[in-house]
């Protein structure tokens, strides 16, 4: 069903009321991942060499009946994360010089193909440089996540739920076809940005970032002569001087990613396509994140995003037939199956509310989640039927340690253009070692 207009202006402004009411009221728990991601200065003793890296294996379960595209995961088993990498800072440069690379070695989408099947048995995820020289403009280089909402930018081994929320997994996850990876959130390009502590106390923090990116994903030279720009901005309130992935904050955030991509119209009969074609690609997003400890009544933690899109909307299947052929577009030169992944020029629209509560019982080691997630990739209304779905995933999580926790979610998803996707059980354990 779609969110009418008025209903939506209401649900903004009370949104807006109670995220200020909070700011300035309550304590909270979150990161400046630009940071954390980015610099080592959040690190109490930082080393010139830091092995990291995490496992997560998982079970999937569905009655799904579609195409392995729409869910290769119906009864398996995997090795969902493994990713091993290294981080520090460069010896003899006072610290204004760190590094991060990562490898991933499971089964996902930066090592399968669009078909599901194993593509490449490991692929880089990131590798960056940042150059800590220029007060108020650190720079970033390489291979790494692009500045956008929570749900693309925090560290996956951190993420409360096993997969991402719709709006997220469709309309951010790019896919390029052929026997490349999605694009994992990331980007190869350089980035400036930087954070400043101010008010009494220095408990307030403006924190943006500017990048600009071939726009073609991990792992891939630029496809042609356009350039990604995204920006964004952050405010929180720091509690207590924390640092780090766990700090005590609240925060509300701002994001753009503008750029163009290159593709091919749709023809018939194929499998060769239509004329080379460029279209743009505009994204925009809010964010809100509040966590608290309530002491004896236990923790709550409260979550929402909103995401727009403009042009260059992922349309597995073109919807069941629903995009028109003259709104059809590939990623290739081919409309073979698993090779050129079909896209639309359409409006899109999506938002999340992630709320999870943490009993005062077992040390407050168990956490109950809950998420409803909304996504409508015809937002403008350009199609005859109706396409959005909306999902809501309730989840378990028992934190055996900070580094170590298992995870089980079962979603009930809704969607309008596939009826033949199911509800869905996952169960997953996620250990991180330094």
């Amino acid at each position: 069903m779609k969110i009418k207009l008025k209903k939506r202006t209401i649900l903004i402004r009370s949104f807006v009321v109670f995220a200020i009411t909070l700011f300035f009221s309550v304590q909270a728990m979150a990161a400046c991942w630009l940071r954390v991601q980015g610099t080592e200065t959040w690190v109490k003793n930082p080393k010139s060499f830091s092995p990291w890296g995490f496992v997560q294996p998982t079970y999937y379960q569905s009655q799904d009946d579609v195409d392995p595209y729409a869910d290769v995961r119906k009864d398996d088993f995997n090795i969902r994360r493994a990713r091993l990498g290294v981080r520090g800072i460069v010896p003899n440069t006072d610290g204004r010089v760190n590094y991060f690379v990562l490898g991933e070695f499971g089964r996902n989408g930066v090592t399968e193909n669009p078909n599901g099947d194993q593509g490449n048995f490991a692929a880089l995820t990131d590798a960056s440089v940042t150059l800590n020289y220029i007060p108020g403009m650190r720079l970033r280089l390489g291979q790494f996540k692009l500045p956008m909402g929570i749900d693309g930018l925090q560290a996956i081994h951190l993420h409360n739920y096993i997969e991402f929320s719709d709006v997220f997994f469709n309309l951010m996850l790019e896919r390029f076809g052929k026997n490349r990876s999605v694009s994992a959130y990331r980007d190869i390009g350089v980035e400036i940005f930087d954070w400043f502590r101010f008010g009494q106390g220095k408990q307030y923090e403006l924190a943006y970032a500017l990048m600009l990116s071939n726009g073609n994903g991990i792992n891939s030279q630029d496809n042609d002569r356009n350039k990604d720009i995204a920006g964004k901005i952050v405010v929180s309130r720091i509690f207590n001087n924390t640092k780090g992935p766990f700090r005590q904050e609240i925060h509300l955030g701002l994001w753009f990613i503008n750029g163009k991509r290159t593709g091919f119209t749709f023809a018939t009969p194929g499998p060769v396509n239509g004329e080379k074609t460029e279209q743009d690609r505009k994204r925009y997003g809010i964010e809100f994140y509040f966590k608290k400890d309530l002491k004896s009544y236990g923790a709550l933690r409260v979550v929402t995003e909103g995401v727009w899109g403009n042009g260059w909307v992922y349309a597995p299947g073109f919807f069941n037939g629903a995009v028109p052929v003259s709104n059809r577009y590939f990623t290739d030169n081919t409309s073979v199956s698993g090779h050129g992944v079909p896209h639309a020029d359409l409006d899109a629209f999506g938002w999340y509310i992630d709320l999870g509560y943490r009993p005062p019982v077992f040390n407050k080691k168990l956490e109950l989640d809950f998420r409803y997630s909304y996504y409508d990739p015809d937002n403008g209304n350009d199609l005859s039927v109706d396409v959005s779905q909306d999902n809501l995933t309730l989840g378990l999580q028992y934190f055996f340690h900070k580094r170590a926790r298992a995870t089980v979610n079962y979603e009930i998803r809704d969607s309008h253009w596939n009826p033949a996707i199911d509800n869905r059980f996952m169960a997953q354990v996620t250990v991180v070692f330094k």
